[in-house]
């Protein structure tokens, strides 16, 4: 299985709990257990809210394509938007603080949690960015079969 399918949305924050139900429904036909629908769909929730709150400001004008390749073992998921280029290294340097306040139990600032979510949570995180063009996130999760685990699907009509 190697299927794929685009969406494009306005980044407008009503259209989320689309983008989280067919998400959630594509991690389930990959055969993800139900922890990694949530998770998986947690991350891509964050990357698109990144989206709507950075690149453009919180307009509903802009526009994102979420593009989900669907294969056996794995699902990549990517988001465009095209907003300006992002700075990945000021980004990397904010994940590295906040990642060094909660090994040191210290009190969290504001800005990267979300960053840190997505890559604790998926398996591969990519950005691409351009500022011509805008900026695509590449995630990627592969499925993780453990013996007694339950897969989302199981028992679901």
């Amino acid at each position: 299985m190697s299927d794929y399918f685009d969406i494009k949305i306005p980044s407008n924050p009503k259209m989320m709990r689309l983008v989280r139900k067919t998400i959630a429904q594509a991690c389930e036909m990959v055969g993800f257990s139900e922890r990694e629908v949530y998770s998986i769909t947690l991350a891509v929730d964050e990357g698109c809210t990144n989206i709507i709150r950075h690149c453009y400001g919180g307009s509903s004008q802009g526009e994102i394509v979420i593009r989900v390749r669907l294969h056996e073992d794995k699902i990549v998921i990517m988001l465009k938007d095209f907003g300006g280029e992002i700075d990945v290294k000021k980004l990397e340097e904010c994940m590295k603080r906040r990642k060094k306040e909660l090994e040191n139990k210290e009190a969290l600032q504001p800005g990267g949690l979300g960053v840190m979510l997505i890559h604790s949570i998926m398996d591969k995180v990519q950005y691409k960015t351009n500022p011509a063009s805008g900026t695509v996130l590449r995630l990627v999760k592969y499925v993780a079969k453990v013996k007694g685990e339950k897969v989302a699907s199981q028992g679901k009509q």
